[in-house]
């Protein structure tokens, strides 16, 4: 079984070299690594091609595409069995690739396998314990726990699925539910993956809660959810409409406390841990 390692940039020439090396390094290979580069205006290419070595595709997109069509880009060119996502700011444990595949070889049945991970600059993992197969969709449907550079999935249902372009942000919240409501997605938990937020990251060009405002109109059922999410869908809809920079300031960090906090905040609950 062979597996294509997609990876999306945009103007990161400092700290992709970091990322492509974790993947290079792994101790099961990947038949290629596609890098797709979403029109930087740095020396990115420049760096990719100083690896010099086989196994690396770079593409540059003709338009900004951002990171979903960037990711697109690179599941459509993908010819191995499996995908795996990198994302050009993180780092993958060398065993990453190698334990996910063994986890699929030895649970036929899954479609999808992703590994936890560890968020460097908040000093937390997710998800913190282990997610059973048969309880993840409902999960997701009260906040995302799976990050897409953890993700392993069959090359063929990634093609069909896709990320979905018109979204401005949480991409891998999106197609993990569309995923997980057709597929088998088991979660392998051990941390494999290591990022660091950044703030500047092609999937960050737009306001938190307006992109999470248009992703609760996708999908209308998850405003009540759960507490959590209903609150703040009201919170987002009410501050959306203000215009003056406080509101839009306050928008943005609670919208940013809310990405990182959800999760925590259901999972730590009695008997959830």
């Amino acid at each position: 079984m062979s597996i294509s390692v997609v990876i999306p940039t945009y103007n990161r020439a400092d700290l992709l070299p970091k990322a492509v090396k974790s993947v290079l390094e792994q101790t099961l290979q990947p038949l290629e690594i596609i890098i797709v580069d979403d029109l930087s205006t740095d020396n990115t290419k420049e760096v990719v091609e100083s690896f010099q070595n086989e196994k690396i595709t770079y593409v540059l997109n003709s338009r900004t595409k951002g990171a979903n069509g960037a990711r697109n880009t690179g599941i459509l060119m993908a010819q191995g069995d499996y995908i795996a996502f990198q994302d050009s700011d993180d780092i993958w444990l060398p065993t990453k690739l190698e334990k996910q595949m063994n986890y699929i070889n030895n649970n036929q049945e899954t479609d999808m396998c992703f590994c936890s991970l560890k968020i460097e600059n908040f000093g937390r993992v997710v998800p913190k314990r282990s997610v059973r197969s048969e309880e993840i969709h409902s999960l997701l449907k009260r906040g995302n726990f799976i990050s897409t550079q953890t993700i392993f999935i069959k090359t063929a249902i990634a093609k069909k699925v896709l990320f979905d372009e018109n979204l401005m942000r949480y991409q891998d919240w999106d197609f993990c539910l569309r995923v997980s409501e057709s597929y088998q997605v088991h979660h392998l938990d051990e941390v494999l993956a290591v990022a660091e937020v950044q703030n500047d990251s092609i999937g960050k060009k737009v306001n938190q809660a307006t992109a999470l405002k248009q992703f609760f109109e996708k999908y209308p059922e998850l405003k009540t959810a759960n507490p959590i999410t209903k609150s703040f869908h009201h919170f987002v809809m009410y501050n959306t409409n203000k215009q003056d920079g406080k509101s839009i300031s306050a928008n943005m960090h609670y919208a940013k406390y809310f990405t990182y906090q959800l999760f925590d905040k259901v999972f730590n609950r009695r008997n959830r841990v």
